[in-house]
């Protein structure tokens, strides 16, 4: 019973990526450096050398690869790996972006769009942004939009993105009804 199960996860569980050791990543990564500028045809003279000066490692590789279920031409993949991605990616940390605190619409503003979607949309078969243009328009929700207007902007959002804001939740807002019904 054991057996057949270990057996059935491991069919179930496929690899999509196969990924170097970090030994060899860490050569990968110096040859791309050192490597960065070359012009194309430079950069694969200067990259079959270092296949030849380095035939053990990228053996051993190979067979950790092929060993892990990798099917494809592993040179190809190095190569690749070397070309197109080390050799651009920078060596400096980037700083996080400092995000504002996020500021989601009120409650019953949301649930007074849902029952518009679910009484009005629905019933007349409206597109997303006609179901939005029509829940601006109701003379019913004049009020909750100006309220709803005045609380965004004392959290200092500007008029446009208000307006954003409103009409991307309520498309949301519509694909989240249309999923579950």
């Amino acid at each position: 019973m054991n057996i057949k199960m270990s057996e059935e996860t491991e069919k179930k569980t496929k690899t999509y990526r196969y990924k170097f050791s970090v030994e060899f990543l860490e050569s990968l990564k110096d040859f791309s450096r050192i490597h960065r500028f070359d012009d194309a045809t430079a950069f694969k003279d200067n990259w079959e050398i270092w296949c030849n000066e380095n035939k053990d490692i990228i053996e051993t590789e190979s067979n950790i690869l092929k060993r892990n279920g990798y099917k494809g031409d592993i040179l190809v993949k190095m190569y690749k790996s070397a070309r197109y991605y080390f050799k651009t990616k920078s060596n400096k940390k980037s700083e996080p972006v400092k995000r504002r605190n996020y500021i989601g619409l009120d409650s019953e503003f949301r649930d007074l769009m849902d029952s518009h979607i679910e009484n009005v949309c629905v019933r007349r078969e409206m597109k997303p942004s006609g179901g939005f243009v029509d829940f601006m328009d109701q003379v019913i929700y004049v009020e909750k939009i100006n309220t709803e207007t005045v609380r965004l902007k004392s959290y200092n959002f500007k008029q446009e993105e208000i307006f954003a804001k409103m009409k991307k939740t309520y498309k949301n807002r519509y694909f989240i009804y249309q999923k579950a019904n």
